[in-house]
C-alpha cells in the first residue's frame, strides 16, 4: 500500500522521523516497507495552467494558438496538440523550466508566431497511467478540473511527498486504511492520533 507522508501527518504528527527511521519503526511492528519513493526533483518551471483561448494558427492546418492563464499571467503557447479544448487544465512548461531528459525550454516562433513555453504531456514529464489517468495518451496531458491555476505540477500530480510502499500482510486487512496505519504509527510514536472529520 502506498503511504505518503503528507497524508499520514493529517492524522499523526511525525516529527522529525526521517521516511529511513519510519521505515524502521514499521518494520519493527511487522510492516514491511518495499520501497521509499523520494519526491522528484528532475522538473522545474512547470505549473498549472488553463486554456482560456484557442484558435487555428494562421500559416498551419495543425497547429493552434493557444492563450493560458498560469495565475500571475498569461502567456501564449503554441502546440501541435489535437486533443486542447477550451477550459482545459494543462501543465505548462513556461520559458527557463526544466523536463526530465534535461530539455530547456525557451521562446520560440513556430510558423511567424511567438511561444513562450510548451504544453506537455505525460512522456515529457515521466509520468503514466499509475500516476494521474490520461498520462499515456498521444496529446497533452488534461488534468482534472479542480487543479489549482498557478500550482507547481509536482504538487499536482503528488510527485512533491516522500511516500512508503508498505507490504501489509493477510492478517492485517485493517492497515489497508492511511487512517489505521496512522493509528498503529501513532502508538509506535507514543504520539497523539487525530481522528479525521467525519462531519457531512
Amino acid at each position: 500500500m502506498k503511504l505518503p507522508l503528507s497524508w499520514l501527518k493529517d492524522y499523526v504528527d511525525i516529527g522529525d522521523v526521517t521516511p529511513q527511521e519510519l521505515s524502521d519503526k514499521l518494520l519493527s511492528i511487522g510492516f514491511e516497507v518495499e520501497e521509499i519513493i523520494a519526491p522528484r526533483n528532475d522538473i522545474s518551471g512547470v505549473v498549472v495552467g488553463r486554456v482560456m483561448n484557442i484558435v487555428h494558427h494562421d500559416n498551419s492546418d495543425k497547429l493552434w494558438v493557444c492563450n493560458i492563464d498560469i495565475g500571475e499571467k498569461y502567456v501564449q503557447i503554441v502546440t501541435g496538440a489535437q486533443n486542447v479544448k477550451l477550459g482545459n487544465y494543462v501543465p505548462v512548461a513556461t520559458v527557463g523550466a526544466v523536463l526530465p531528459d534535461g530539455k530547456k525550454i525557451s521562446e520560440a516562433k513556430l510558423r511567424g508566431v511567438d511561444s513562450f513555453g510548451m504544453l506537455c504531456g505525460g512522456s515529457e514529464l515521466g509520468v503514466d497511467d499509475d500516476i494521474i489517468e490520461g498520462a499515456s495518451v498521444d496529446g497533452i496531458l488534461i488534468l482534472p478540473d479542480d487543479s489549482v491555476i498557478g500550482d507547481d505540477i509536482l504538487h499536482t500530480l503528488g510527485l512533491d511527498d516522500t511516500v512508503l510502499d508498505v507490504s501489509i500482510t493477510a492478517n492485517r486487512p485493517d492497515c489497508q486504511a492511511i487512517v489505521n496505519i496512522a493509528r498503529e504509527i501513532s502508538i509506535l510514536l507514543d504520539k497523539k492520533f487525530v481522528m479525521p472529520k467525519t462531519d457531512i
